[in-house]
């Protein structure tokens, strides 16, 4: 079933999902801040520990948002999203974390062998083909490095297309645990279908970091500190929430001192 009417969306609409998140330290203005290793609703994440080729994800590992699996015949849409980003001004996204490794080591300069395990079937089509699916380094430990040039990714595209390189032109220096850096996709790339390695531009001297795959479902901006603001389903455009989406807050900083975070989601279903 599709909602295609302002009263089926309304007959379909849910309790809110309360967000918050405590106070923690970013590494820089400019840059986004993963949120699931601090204290809130939902509880902190435990760091990945699957290996290279990593594991999928779903809602039910710790720190993750509620979220119930649609009734039979019917899908989750995502209705409704508001936010308010004390300390800081800049966006809070909420995304879905399809996959994640661990193993990485962060001095190895030559390339690492990843051969990611395949994504689970909630990419933009409900199928494991990678539309729409991005990679970005999280940071679960410090790192003692200083900025690093030139970390490079290689993969398959979501149209099937391999030796795909995505890179990251700068990672910040000493970056501290939430640190989120994205990959930038080669041209014409709309998606990651699969990873096969990962290279370091120079040693990252010490610490813990981890490859994820996400899709984005909404980025709401937040202008002004401590000042919600929501975004309807008109504005959101109903993107799909395919059951067992493991969806997490991110955020887009302008400082480091980053405040609590308190918002809220409104799943519809129909």
């Amino acid at each position: 079933m599709t909602i295609s009417t302002e009263d089926q969306l309304i007959a379909g609409l849910q309790s809110p999902e309360t967000i918050f998140k405590t106070t923690f330290t970013g590494v820089a203005g400019g840059q986004f801040h993963s949120p699931q290793y601090v204290a809130g609703r939902p509880g902190a994440m435990t760091a990945p520990s699957s290996g290279l080729a990593g594991a999928t994800v779903t809602s039910s590992r710790a720190g993750m948002l509620p979220l119930t699996a649609a009734v039979s015949g019917q899908q989750i849409y995502l209705a409704g999203f508001d936010a308010a980003q004390g300390g800081n001004v800049g966006a809070v996204l909420i995304v879905d974390r399809l996959w994640d490794n661990s193993g990485i080591s962060v001095t190895t300069t030559t390339g690492q062998t990843v051969n990611s395990a395949t994504w689970p079937t909630r990419d933009a089509s409900g199928s494991t083909a990678g539309a729409g699916i991005l990679v970005g380094v999280e940071v679960s430990a410090t790192l003692g490095n200083g900025a690093v040039a030139n970390t490079t990714l290689t993969y398959t595209n979501s149209a099937g297309v391999a030796s795909r390189t995505g890179t990251i032109a700068s990672f910040p220096a000493a970056a501290v645990v939430g640190t989120f850096v994205p990959f930038a996709l080669a041209a014409g790339d709309v998606g990651i279908r699969s990873i096969q390695t990962l290279t370091l531009g120079t040693s990252y001297v010490s610490g813990t970091m981890h490859l994820v795959a996400y899709r984005i479902l909404a980025i709401l901006p937040t202008p002004t500190a401590n000042l919600g603001n929501a975004q309807d389903f008109l504005q959101l455009g109903l993107p799909k929430v395919w059951d067992a989406s493991a969806l997490q807050p991110l955020y887009l900083l302008s400082g480091t001192a980053g405040g609590a975070v308190t918002g809220s989601l409104n799943y519809a279903q129909g």
